[in-house]
């Protein structure tokens, strides 16, 4: 199935008081194509969006882990089919532990995985090459680090750096760690100057309904960089893979507010002021993380906003039933300016996994239990 949407819309120029003109355009033509994958009988894993996923470096192949059978399913986006497994091991000198929560292609043969509290770095016959233990880590001050990060990923190849988002959630604060893994050293860093993760924290503190609803923190590697996106906010904050902080981005979208509001900063006192504030975030923008092309040389982003009906299909569900999503795609050339926005109607969500594949977008999609995608050609 192919859809062509000619959007005719006009080209807004921003002027800086200092260096060239930035152009934002939103005359573009894109082609949606939905493909499926041939999974020759193979029982594929599409929970959690496919967030447990990886794709190499041409982004040819999608690395996906399978908690039916623990193990690592390889999907040749080429011929769109499924090729083979890896089999990994729960327990043992090769274990993993008993479920895997994140997963990253560090080189062309060496994958990072990490369960709970356990990371390891392995070849793909399933052999361990290194653990990662955060435990036995010193900080800049020479004391024991004494805390694993809960979303962690691997970059380098000879000098391995692991990046992991640390969150405190007594004082409702995230941090960026980074662990030389040759040295064990870690360095830290703020990814929360402006209280992009705090101000978002939904909670009721009372002990007899204690809740801690927080925003999503992304983390990834796309293009050499290791970025730190918001999910309420569209800063991004760039590091190389050697854990060295670069700078952090801003940009004025047009199409959406560059950050969501809580407009009441109360303490919340039950689910019901819960659940209205959370819908009010989602209504404002949510967006996802960005991902490099390396064929246009530029970077894309999603970003969507929900509404909501005023009926709840189960009735201890949060939110009310969604009405409608808009799903907004963000170009930007290699240096973070922005250059295109578009609306794009064939999306129902960012919260999915999307990478590049030959310089067109793929998107997630559960096709009648299948994996599937929406390809989007810019």
């Amino acid at each position: 199935m192919r859809n062509t949407m000619l959007l005719l819309l006009s080209t807004v120029l921003i002027c800086c008081k200092q260096g060239p003109k930035d152009q934002i355009s939103r005359v573009q033509n894109y082609n949606a194509e939905t493909v499926t994958i041939d999974s020759k009988g193979k029982l594929l894993d599409l929970g959690y969006y496919l967030l447990i996923s990886d794709v190499n470096l041409n982004g040819e192949i999608l690395y996906l882990y399978n908690s039916y059978e623990h193990s690592i399913d390889e999907i040749d986006l080429r011929k769109l089919a499924f090729n083979k497994s890896y089999i990994l091991e729960k327990e043992g000198p090769n274990g993993t532990g008993e479920f895997v929560n994140k997963l990253n292609l560090v080189d062309q043969n060496i994958f990072f995985l990490q369960s709970f509290g356990n990371s390891i770095l392995m070849d793909k016959k399933g052999n361990l090459i290194q653990r990662v233990n955060w435990n036995f880590a010193i900080d800049s001050s020479g004391l024991p680090f004494e805390n694993t990060p809960l979303i962690e990923i691997a970059v380098g190849t000879e000098n391995i750096k692991v990046f992991g988002l640390s969150f405190d959630y007594s004082s409702r604060q995230v941090f960026l760690n980074v662990l030389d893994v040759g040295n064990n050293r870690v360095s830290q860093f703020d990814i929360d100057q402006e209280n992009s993760y705090s101000n978002f924290v939904l909670a009721i503190d009372d002990p007899a309904a204690y809740t801690y609803l927080d925003p999503i923190v992304y983390i990834g590697e796309e293009n050499e960089l290791v970025i730190v996106s918001h999910q309420f906010s569209n800063e991004l904050f760039l590091f190389d893979n050697k854990g060295n902080f670069i700078r952090k981005v801003n940009y004025q979208p047009k199409l959406t507010q560059k950050k969501a509001e809580r407009h009441l900063l109360k303490p919340l006192s039950t689910l019901s002021e819960l659940g209205k504030t959370y819908q009010s975030l989602l209504e404002q923008v949510i967006f996802g993380p960005p991902v490099w092309d390396n064929v246009n040389k530029r970077y894309l982003r999603l970003s969507a906003q929900r509404s909501f009906s005023d009926k709840k299909s189960k009735d201890n569900s949060l939110l009310p039933d969604i009405k409608e999503v808009k799903v907004f795609l963000s170009l930007f050339d290699q240096n973070f300016n922005l250059t295109t926005e578009l609306l794009i109607e064939e999306l129902t969500t960012e919260y999915v996994k999307y990478f590049i594949q030959g310089g067109k977008l793929w998107v997630f999609q559960n096709i009648d239990d299948e994996l599937g995608f929406i390809v989007i050609d810019i």
